[in-house]
């Protein structure tokens, strides 16, 4: 047998036909369950409106995660995340998408239709007038107010298309808004500062708002800005140097080597295995000059009790101009004191000792010179950071043949009982919310490139769809019929499925293997009678976890659902086949090829013609009217 190579289309970075040997297919994230929402949010004030602002404004994201912070924002409607942008300005950017913050599309999913979606409005700012002392000063458009922000198209997400715009909009003394700039899709690459004045007195009024919003194709989570660093100010010109800044841009807590997460009790039986190289933390110079900076780590656990610290004084250097530095520490053996799920407090601090130039109306306490995260210990194995950028299945309906088999490769570190798997199933563009697969577990694989009659399958799950979670990045937690008793070593994880589809498994783009940027070489894919590595392109992880410890420690359970048995005869087949099994009048039946198109559809019958098919393998398809799926097939002479 020719040994193909697996190649990755990596289509959450560019629109294009499939190589004829993509297997592996990767898809934009769609976060949560698709339903059609109409919004409009050029005539939608907002949420909430609280106390009016003053200048100067400043928001670069870092005091919030999830959602805007309801202080400065009347709306919730972007992402503010930190693993969608590349070299942003500092922690935390606003995205902007087609979802909602619930994670549903504003409008039915069509790549035809052009609709406002995500918004970000202000609240009131006073540019009416500045207090000095008890003199009221009124702003004048010569006092040189401008707003600037810098912005990314895609990041590590999907590119916005030509058509897709970005615009920014003025309220002014009418209350109507007024569009002030705006810039297309079409291209990628870093941040970029834009520059816009405030210099009408429509605008200089005692309750003004702006508002960014993008104007997109009706295609769920897809056509990615990014925004960061917006600031508001007086006496300003533009394109000045707007950031003598230095701040944390990105954090890790290294914990674990290779995993995102361990369970405890295995860390313990084999710390030397399980332990990672430590925290570091990248520490950004905005200035065009270096800058002399120390550096702090101070580390909690779950008691606040602290068991690391690494104060000021002990680490300090200079930071070349416009220049990303890490201060990296060691890796620790941490303090446990008798719990189940310890949990790890992170308080990353600088210092920099000149030309800081955070405004200082920006509280001290939470800006980008310290950042603070924890890590909760699960009782899972890990590689994702939860947080998905996209979705990916096997894609091999041209190949002709119906079985195809995902699996990823564990390390497990001592013998313990699995109890299940937790997997995020992501949305979007095709519904494949009916589709049905096995989970599988394996001892051990077929070596590579040779036929895979070597495999040693320990475990099979049935399941009839894909479970999906109303909530950002929620995973299934999906518990099998029996515990397994598994001995510290190599497992493979994946499923088999049937029929050719992509079943869009979520996609944790920022994960490297050991945290280097290469081939992740976890990831295997059978789709001809024999296991390939992945291509060169898969560097991130499919979010899929290994789940230990007791089923009371996770927040949900999915129980199996048994689909109904069904057989067909005669098969081979000519002019009919003939349907054994206990199924209700209302139930639709579909015959599917193996190119995944619609051949038939109509109500049960025990007797369907299938003389006008063509020759070849064919799927039945069964929905009970209680929406269970049943699968079959069969061979058209």
């Amino acid at each position: 047998m020719r040994v193909r190579k697996v190649i990755l289309l990596l289509c959450i970075l560019a629109n294009s036909e499939i190589s004829a040997q993509s297997y592996l297919r990767f898809l934009p994230i769609g976060n949560r369950p698709i339903t059609s929402i109409q919004n409009n949010p050029i005539t939608q004030i907002g949420l909430s409106i609280s106390d009016t602002l003053t200048l100067p404004f400043f928001e670069d994201f870092i005091q919030s995660a999830g959602y805007p912070s309801s202080k400065i924002w009347t709306d919730n409607l972007v992402w503010v995340n930190n693993s969608f942008p590349v070299k942003a300005p500092n922690y935390g950017v606003a995205t902007f998408d087609h979802l909602n913050a619930k994670g549903k599309p504003y409008h039915t999913l069509d790549k035809r239709t052009m609709v406002y979606a995500d918004s970000l409005t202000s609240q009131p700012i006073n540019l009416q007038f500045r207090r000095v002392g008890v003199t009221t000063i009124n702003y004048k458009p010569e006092d040189s107010i401008y707003i600037s922000f810098f912005v990314q198209r895609q990041g590590i997400g999907d590119a916005p298309e030509i058509d897709d715009t970005l615009m920014l909009f003025f309220k002014n003394i009418n209350n109507n808004w007024i569009k002030q700039w705006a810039i297309c899709g079409g291209f990628v690459g870093g941040f970029q500062e834009f520059f816009v004045p405030i210099a009408q007195y429509q605008y200089l009024t005692p309750d003004f708002q702006f508002r960014f919003v993008n104007f997109t194709k009706a295609t769920g989570n897809l056509n990615h800005w990014h925004i960061d660093y917006i600031r508001i100010e007086k006496n300003r010109k533009y394109g000045e140097e707007s950031i003598q800044d230095i701040g944390i841009a990105t954090v890790t807590d290294g914990l674990f080597k290779d995993y995102s997460n361990i369970p405890f009790s295995h860390y313990k039986a084999n710390i030397q295995d399980g332990r990672g190289k430590g925290p570091s933390m990248l520490v950004r110079n905005l200035n065009a000059n270096a800058v002399q900076t120390r550096f702090q780590l101070s580390i909690y656990n779950q008691y606040k009790l602290r068991i690391y610290n690494k104060p000021f004084i002990a680490s300090s250097r200079n930071l070349a101009g416009n220049r990303d530095t890490t201060e990296s520490y060691e890796s620790l053996s941490y303090d446990t004191l008798s719990t189940n799920e310890p949990r790890l407090d992170y308080i990353y601090s600088i210092d920099p000792q000149s030309n800081d130039g955070t405004p200082a109306a920006y509280n001290s306490l939470t800006n980008n010179n310290m950042i603070q995260t924890s890590h909760t210990i699960m009782p899972w194995y890990s590689y994702d950071d939860g947080s998905a950028e996209g979705g990916f299945g096997l894609d091999y309906a041209y190949l002709g043949n119906l079985k195809g088999q995902f699996a990823m490769e564990f390390n497990t570190l001592t013998s313990d009982s699995l109890r299940g798997l937790a997997i995020y199933f992501n949305q979007s563009l095709t519904d494949v919310s009916a589709r049905s697969f096995k989970l599988r577990i394996w001892k051990s694989l077929s070596p590579v490139g040779r036929p895979d009659n070597q495999d040693r399958l320990m475990y099979e799950f049935a399941m009839d769809r894909p479970i999906y979670r109303d909530s950002m990045n929620g995973f299934a937690y999906i518990f099998f019929d029996s515990v397994l008793l598994l001995p510290a070593g190599k497992y493979y994880v994946g499923w088999v499925q049937q029929m050719p589809y992509v079943l869009n498994v979520g996609y944790d783009n920022n994960y490297r293997y050991l945290g280097v940027n290469q081939t992740n070489p976890h990831l295997y894919s059978n789709l001809l009678g024999s296991w390939e590595y992945a291509g060169t392109e898969a560097k991130g992880t499919p979010m899929i976890r290994m789940l230990y410890g007791n089923r009371a420690e996770y927040a949900f359970s999915t129980k199996k659902i048994t689909p109904t048995q069904v057989s067909i005869y005669p098969n081979p087949c000519n002019d009919y086949i003939f349907i054994n099994g206990k199924l209700q009048e209302t139930t639709e039946c579909e015959i599917w090829d193996v190119t995944g198109k619609l051949q038939i559809k109509s109500q049960f019958n025990n007797r369907i013609f299938v003389g006008d098919l063509k020759p070849g393998h064919y799927i039945l398809r069964l929905i009970a009217p209680n929406n269970q799926i049943s699968y079959a097939h069969f061979v058209k002479s």
